[in-house]
């Protein structure tokens, strides 16, 4: 898998710290990527950006190609999120809509990416791939989710849904590639789960993984109708955790306790967290 994308980016932005605040050094868009006013809001953390992407269609068509890159400077603090949860329609046999996010965090950085879940329509077809590049001292969470919904209301499902995760070190070979392939599913394969998502948390070494991952899952539990498990990626970089709900409030209530933990990490100091542990549990929660 290349670390470049396939094509020049429609939505390319640069984030640097200037003074006590981020701010964007470079803002490039095409259709149908729209940005409009950033923000900061974060009374916690004012040195932080608050972005939000919108797109002029409002959804993914068949013969969309879609490419995302996203590149924070040192000491960069930057929130993205997207206007809403994004339809993605039905593609004609033989193709599908393509989308590629290139996330660049340098060190000291911190970035909060939770784009709003993919709704996916009867027949569509997507293939999403998200690269991360991140420096040993940055910190960042990265969300993805999907959900299901046929209009006429027959349980009519998505074609093909192809969805990869690629994180690795400046320069280095990648140390987790993540990929879900589901091609013409049908209904018994969910278990009656309706809304699935994941999360990776990439963190400075000088965390107690083990403990964030028991932290994470012992906060999950308390949502009714939430299925979790979280596990230690590889190289002692940080968590990884799959969702199933069964509805999409649930999955945003998760992911919302999800970034709650995440901040409080980021924002202490890793020396008063521990040192890292080679144990790599898998938590689970009904």
């Amino acid at each position: 898998m290349s670390a470049s994308a396939p094509e020049p980016p429609r939505l390319d932005l640069s984030f640097v710290r200037r003074g006590d605040r981020t701010v964007i050094d470079r803002r490039l868009f095409a259709w149908p990527f729209v940005l409009t006013r950033s923000f900061h809001t974060d009374a916690g953390r004012p040195d932080c950006l608050s972005v939000i992407l919108q797109t002029g269609s409002g959804a993914v068509h068949g013969e969309d190609r879609l490419t995302q890159r996203f590149t924070l400077g040192e000491g960069a603090a930057v929130v993205v999120t997207t206007q809403g949860a994004t339809s993605v329609y039905r593609a004609e046999p033989g193709t599908r809509a393509v989308e590629h996010v290139a996330l660049s965090v340098a060190a000291g950085a911190w970035l909060d990416y939770r784009p709003e879940p993919r709704i996916l329509f009867p027949d569509a077809a997507l293939r999403q791939v998200l690269e991360l590049e991140c420096a040993t001292d940055a910190s960042v969470l990265v969300t993805d989710a999907f959900t299901t919904h046929d209009p006429a209301g027959q349980g009519r499902l998505f074609r093909e849904l192809d969805a990869t995760v690629i994180v690795r070190r400046p320069g280095a070979e990648p140390l987790l590639i993540d990929r879900m392939h589901v091609e013409r599913p049908d209904a018994a394969l969910f278990k009656g789960y309706r809304a699935f998502g994941s999360a990776v948390l990439v963190l400075p070494l000088a965390h107690d993984f083990a403990d964030i991952s028991q932290r994470l899952t012992s906060t999950i539990v308390r949502i009714d109708g939430l299925y979790a498990a979280a596990s230690l990626l590889p190289d002692d970089a940080g968590v990884g955790l799959r969702l199933a709900a069964s509805e999409l409030r649930q999955l945003r209530s998760g992911f919302d306790e999800i970034a709650a933990v995440y901040r409080e990490i980021a924002i202490t100091a890793p020396a008063t967290l521990g040192t890292g542990s080679a144990a790599a549990p898998i938590a689970g929660a009904a």
